[in-house]
């Protein structure tokens, strides 16, 4: 769904009397999102089981890690004019349903599970467990943030866009105070979740703002610009520096998803990618850590390519198979607000996050 216009300057937004159409490059820039985070973190923990080609992870680290999250952000960001026209009680009761509820069951999923069984690079204490909702210790994080990212804008955004920026930008100027990522990364994506809301107003103005050759040279910058910046200050996710990178990286990606719309099985497979954003999201990570130790100590497997190529597969597909198998069933309650447990006459509709 493609969110609508918002005046700079308003009061309540009225409620919306129709679903507006869905984009399929939107789809598709969202379905772009999740591959690259199942890829990423395939490759971190083949990396840290010793079974990445020397210097891959190195290389394309600095790419991923300044477009990926942006990108989810800002495509987050530009449903969010459509859900605020429902009203307050329909928008805060579907983001309560459909990213806080898998936030917490997931977050606790993963959480207990390191808790039960600790590894080197993921252990949970007790103590941590209890704490999972403040700090999940996962990749739940990203809903976390959403959820916080929604109740800012649903306030901010009375005052107009344009104030809104400009708070997020004050914020930004913490970034260079703090080393830790979980502090960098909130206003940093922030920036990003607003692009996304700006962008949809340009779109629904103007049309996409701009060609195929722009495009081009955006993708082939999107590559560069966060190797070469690495190169030369370092390590440089979630810092100043690092926001034209993401701006780029994130213009590029729109483009490659409007081209490949013109591409027939590449569509249809980003597109579902996209429509289960959620799920993948949330599962992925069981899927393919699972598909890597079975593959690993049960056949044996060492090599480099077949291995990340199965978990992909795997990180990516079976999330939507469980869904469809839990929904089949009723049971759907891992990834939705259990509705069905209460009497509804008008139940929320559920909302891509």
């Amino acid at each position: 769904m493609v969110s609508t216009v918002a005046a700079e300057k308003q009061g309540p937004l009225p409620k919306a009397t129709a679903a507006p159409s869905r984009t399929a490059w939107i789809d598709m820039a969202r379905g772009m999102a999740e591959v690259s985070v199942v890829t990423f973190h395939i490759l971190q923990a083949m990396n840290n089981a010793g079974l990445t080609p020397k210097g891959l992870f190195d290389f394309w680290t600095p790419v991923g890690d300044m477009i990926r999250m942006p990108l989810m952000m800002f495509v987050a960001g530009l449903f969010v004019e459509y859900s605020l026209r429902k009203g307050p009680k329909a928008y805060f009761t579907g983001k309560t349903q459909r990213v806080v509820w898998p936030y917490i069951v997931w977050a606790h999923v993963y959480s207990i599970y390191w808790y039960v069984k600790p590894s080197a690079f993921d252990s949970r204490s007790l103590n941590d467990v209890l704490l999972t909702i403040i700090v999940p210790g996962s990749h739940l994080w990203f809903l976390q943030s959403l959820f916080i990212y929604y109740v800012a804008v649903y306030f901010l955004l009375k005052r107009g866009l344009k104030t809104t920026f400009a708070i997020s930008i004050l914020a930004l100027a913490i970034i260079p105070f703090f080393d830790p990522e979980e502090i960098r990364r909130l206003p940093y994506l922030f920036l990003f979740f607003l692009f996304g809301i700006g962008f949809n107003r340009i779109l629904r103005a103007k049309g996409f703002p701009f060609g195929t050759v722009m495009g081009c040279v955006l993708i082939a910058l999107a590559i560069a610009v966060p190797v070469l910046i690495t190169d030369a200050l370092g390590f440089s996710k979630y810092q100043l520096v690092a926001i034209p990178a993401s701006i780029i990286g994130v213009l590029a990606c729109l483009q490659i998803s409007r081209f490949l719309v013109h591409v027939p099985g590449v569509n249809w497979v980003l597109n579902l990618f996209g429509k289960f954003s959620l799920e993948i999201y949330c599962a992925h990570v069981v899927f393919s850590s699972l598909t890597r130790q079975v593959l690993v100590r049960v056949f044996g497997w060492d090599s480099f390519w077949p291995i990340f190529l199965a978990c992909t597969a795997a990180g990516l597909f079976l999330p939507i198979v469980m869904a469809l198998v839990l929904r089949r069933f009723g049971l759907d309650v891992f990834f939705e607000w259990p509705k069905h447990l209460f009497r509804r006459e008008k139940p929320v509709e559920a909302q891509n996050f």
